[in-house]
């Protein structure tokens, strides 16, 4: 009886050990397959940055008409002519 439950239970552990093994020899070769290609997205990032400053879009920055607001006193008339009591 024992030797059959030893038979077993070394079936159990070499079944698991495989399967180990193949999922990580699976996730090994897809790290080497897709990691050059994430570098590769990575690299086109990194472009020079050009330290001269382009006057052109300074000047249409500069010429921008500046939007204030204007305040109005139509609000504080609005709210004294409405008596709480008389809602």
């Amino acid at each position: 009886m024992k030797k059959n439950n030893l038979s077993s239970y070394f079936v159990f552990i070499s079944f698991f050990t495989c399967i180990t093994v193949f999922i990580l020899i699976v996730q090994k070769s897809y790290s080497n397959i897709i990691g050059p290609t994430q570098q590769i997205k990575v690299d086109q990032f990194l472009d020079n940055i050009d330290p001269n400053l382009n006057l052109e879009v300074l000047k249409q920055i500069e010429a921008r008409k500046e939007y204030t607001i204007i305040q109005t006193t139509e609000e504080s008339t609005v709210s004294s002519e409405i008596n709480p009591t008389q809602l």
